[in-house]
């Protein structure tokens, strides 16, 4: 089983600093509720600067997104939404039921893996179509002397693109020159990019697992049942997971260091109890220093879906959060011959990467063969 390579690519950009109100679900769910004769742009501010204090649920934000009046503020919504994935879920949303007893806990666990198992060995060669929105808690002007400054728990939209993505041989891969770029996405990578969230991911934290602490956390409810969840912990010398940065400027301009990281992590995973089928997936990293990274946290969600006539349990919504210390190229100068770049180095700069995967279809390959002469030009 490969080891899972989270790579994380951050550029940098400025805004000056708001406050940041906490709130929880339901005062977030109150102030979208009486916003409604705010504008897109004018709610989308607002939204900018609340920090929630709890997690807003995939279908608690399906009920709220109607509610808000554009794209803007339906953004800085996915930003709010995205930026809560590693809260606990408000003390309603949790079933007060009694956790099952030991041997009915470990049966579910087996199921589980045997449900990766099946994942990783039994699904078919497909295509997905990936659309990723970055988020980033720095924007920048494009004048060199403009103020650099960080505004924690406020997230601005970077951009986004859609690719298409094969998943083959229980391996992930990006279909070449299926990119499709929002208008507003620069043509280098802004945010974070992380791969390996079908199989590797999972195959990665199961294996881990097997030889880490879990326990029992509660009963969740969700559109197909309760979800049993039980809390991890992976000490650093059993770990697999490994968290990758690039990249710090050198002094002729270049992108040249990348940073690897296997770091001990925590969290949690959410179980149909009968079935096995794994629903939600957290992973909250430790990563101790001289690392450049502070974070490298992802969360993903999965749901049946239908491939070629038969179902399939599959992703359909991940969040990764990083934070770590990037460098802003702050202009060059040029002694004799070499031009230097000058850089400004800024800690703990947050990105948000939300990704939706959907338009699944089985990938075929179609051979044709035709009679001797048949097709050649005369």
């Amino acid at each position: 089983m490969r080891t899972l390579v989270l790579s994380l690519y951050l550029a940098m950009l400025a805004m000056p600093a708001f406050g940041v109100d906490k709130v929880t679900v339901q005062q977030l769910e109150e102030t979208i509720a009486a916003s409604k004769t705010r504008g897109d742009k004018e709610l989308a501010r607002r939204l900018a600067d609340l920090e929630l204090t709890e997690r807003l649920s995939t279908p608690r934000f399906d009920r709220l997104q109607p509610s808000v009046p554009g794209e803007k503020s339906r953004a800085a919504l996915v930003a709010l939404a995205d930026a809560s994935a590693f809260l606990s879920l408000p003390a309603l949303e949790i079933l007060p039921d009694a956790p099952p007893d030991r041997t009915t806990q470990g049966q579910i666990l087996s199921r589980a893996v045997d449900f990766v198992a099946a994942t990783m060995t039994k699904m078919p060669d497909f295509l997905a179509r990936r659309t990723t929105t970055r988020y980033q808690d720095m924007k920048a002007h494009p004048v060199e002397t403009d103020p650099v400054v960080v505004t924690p728990g406020i997230y601005h939209l970077l951009g986004s693109d859609s690719v298409t993505i094969r998943y083959r041989n229980g391996t992930e891969e990006e279909e070449k020159g299926s990119g499709k770029k929002g208008q507003d996405q620069a043509a280098a990578p802004q945010g974070l990019i992380t791969w390996g969230v079908f199989g590797p991911m999972l195959g990665v934290v199961m294996k881990d697992l097997l030889k880490a602490k879990v326990g029992w956390s509660r009963w969740e409810q969700s559109p197909s049942g309760p979800l049993a969840v039980f809390r991890y912990s992976v000490p650093q010398g059993q770990s697999s997971y490994t968290a990758r940065y690039c990249c710090s400027f050198s002094v002729s301009g270049k992108l040249d260091r990348e940073f690897d990281a296997v770091s001990q992590y925590e969290g949690e995973i959410a179980i149909e109890p009968k079935s096995g089928n794994i629903l939600r997936l957290v992973v909250r990293t430790a990563i101790a220093p001289p690392s450049p990274i502070y974070r490298a946290d992802v969360a993903i969600e999965y749901a049946p879906i239908e491939i070629g006539g038969k179902r399939y349990v599959c992703p359909i919504k991940s969040v990764s959060v990083t934070t770590a210390m990037d460098v802003v190229p702050r202009g060059s100068v040029t002694q004799g011959s070499v031009t230097i770049r000058q850089n400004v180095e800024m800690p703990r700069v947050t990105a948000i990467n939300d990704v939706v995967f959907d338009d699944y279809h089985v990938f075929r390959s179609e051979l044709r063969i035709l009679p001797n002469g048949e097709g050649n030009s005369p």
